[in-house]
């Protein structure tokens, strides 16, 4: 028998441990997997209520709620278990998000500054049983059905308002706006009028006080807010206290000047709203028609999210539409190509793909409400991506939206603004449960779909008329994460009317 050359050997004893390798990897592989699959999940503890600290850690001041968590996330990953507050998790993982999709409870401690402004048994700390019936009831005068007929109203309400800027442009030689103030404006009186379908908020409406002032109430909408959200880190003055207190006061007053003229009315107006239900309608849970304080409270939840989520939704995506002029330019002849100088339709609106796509990943970069929660009434399992966490009755889920839509796992260059990552054959390809700037599960953003079309119409207004470019260092351009994502600073941006509109 003739012996291999020494060559053949080796390359022999070569092949002989790579396949060794390969059978132990592949050991090793089914061994892990097998451990994952009967391993008893991570149990997060719960800290008992009698002896838990209610105060908020002064890391969590110090840092922000939002920028806490989203260093945590950078630190530990997708899943953080071991935050200092009482009894929370907050997730990242989309795995985890759908995992989690049937909890509707939420927990009453972190929107108790609210109390104020919204009642205490108020719809968005409601159980998930409870809140349901309401969102039945209410679901026919929060769709873009119901809105349709008001449709050409508010779409007046920005006209208006754009025929201002471009009459301060001419006359007083004015081309810079502060964006976010504007935009809030028109989703204060956008938001009313699609809730009550009543032209409210102009000056001469004879029900609301004789000094009346559409600007002022705004503001004192957004220091109630503002100011309620502070007082939990303690970090107000007896002055402005006062000025939460007569705010509040304030809109207390117009709200039930709303609810008087709509009860006057109810027979009155054709169509569905919100308003109209609740002065109309049986209150699901009693039988009973609902009361005014029970009103108030319903009105000033959907004002608040309507009005404050939609303006910072327009403003930011004017923003972000500065900083890529390639963006604007198609935007804008996406724009002439549809419309060909007209005012848009409500039916143009969902022909305009491009700037659906725009809004959608301004929505990725600044979601209006920076972060969602959940509250477990009893224990479940947490499947998670990598793991899953037994967590008990009592815990709190914190879904940070903005670490959700930054993560470059999630996101390839996710702060980079990139609308094409919404083009259909692209969003395929996207994490289910990774956008969710409305929330998601039985608890989503009831007014979602009149929301976009809100946002999308005051933006298409403004492109059709204006070129846009920031007015103001971009550093100083700063989203103060709080209960919605505003600018600290506001967003300057000049307007520079178009020549090149097709008619």
């Amino acid at each position: 028998m003739t012996p291999l050359p020494p060559l053949q050997i080796s390359l022999c004893n070569i092949s002989l441990q790579f396949i060794f390798i390969l059978i132990l990897l592949t050991f090793i592989l089914v061994i892990s997997s097998l451990y994952l699959f009967f391993s008893p999940p991570t149990t997060i503890p719960i800290i008992p209520e009698d002896i838990e600290d209610k105060h908020i850690p002064d890391e969590v001041k110090e840092a922000g709620f939002v920028s806490f968590l989203r260093k945590k996330h950078l630190e530990y990953g997708w899943i953080v278990p071991g935050l200092p507050l009482k009894n929370t998790i907050s997730i990242i993982d989309p795995t985890a998000i759908k995992s989690s999709l049937h909890v509707g409870d939420r927990p009453k401690h972190l929107y108790q500054f609210l109390e104020p402004v919204w009642g205490k048994d108020n719809l968005q700390v409601l159980s998930a049983k409870r809140a349901s019936k309401y969102r039945k009831l209410f679901r026919p005068a929060l769709t873009v059905g119901a809105f349709a007929d008001q449709y050409n109203d508010i779409r007046n309400l920005g006209v208006e308002m754009i025929d201002k800027w471009e009459k301060n442009i001419v006359f007083k030689h004015e081309n810079v706006i502060r964006m976010q103030d504007q935009s809030l404006e028109f989703s204060l009186k956008a938001t009313i009028k699609a809730l009550t379908r009543q032209a409210i908020l102009s000056i001469d409406y004879a029900d609301l006080p004789q000094d009346f002032d559409l600007r002022f109430y705004k503001k004192a909408y957004e220091d109630v807010i503002g100011g309620l959200f502070d007082k939990q880190f303690s970090v107000i003055n007896d002055l402005r206290n006062e000025r939460i207190h007569n705010s509040l006061k304030q809109l207390f007053e117009v709200l039930c000047s709303l609810i008087d003229e709509r009860k006057g009315n109810v027979d009155n107006l054709e169509g569905i709203d919100l308003l109209g239900l609740l002065v109309s309608e049986k209150d699901p849970e009693t039988g009973n028609t609902f009361d005014d304080d029970k009103i108030r409270s319903m009105m000033s939840i959907f004002l608040t999210f309507g009005y404050l989520t939609t303006g910072v939704a327009i403003s930011w995506t004017i923003f972000c539409i500065t900083q890529d002029r390639d963006v604007q330019i198609k935007i804008q002849n996406e724009i002439n190509r549809v419309l060909k100088g007209r005012l848009p339709s409500l039916s143009d609106l969902s022909n305009l793909c491009y700037l659906t796509q725009v809004i959608k990943e301004s929505l990725r970069l600044y979601p209006p409400t920076p972060f969602l929660s959940r509250y477990l009434t009893k224990k479940m399992n947490l499947k998670a991506t990598k793991d899953s966490f037994k967590l008990l009755a009592g815990t709190t889920i914190l879904y940070p939206i903005t670490s959700i839509h930054e993560d470059e796992h999630l996101f390839h260059n996710s702060k980079k603004f990139d609308p094409s990552r919404f083009s259909s054959d692209q969003f395929k390809k996207t994490e289910p449960f990774s956008h969710c700037p409305f929330g998601f599960g039985n608890r989503v953003c009831p007014a979602e779909e009149v929301a976009m079309v809100e946002i999308k119409l005051m933006l298409c207004l403004i492109m059709q008329r204006f070129h846009v470019e920031l007015a103001m260092p971009l550093n100083k351009v700063v989203g103060n994460e709080k209960f919605v994502l505003m600018a600290r600073n506001d967003i300057y941006v000049k307007l520079v009317p178009r020549e090149d509109i097709e008619e």
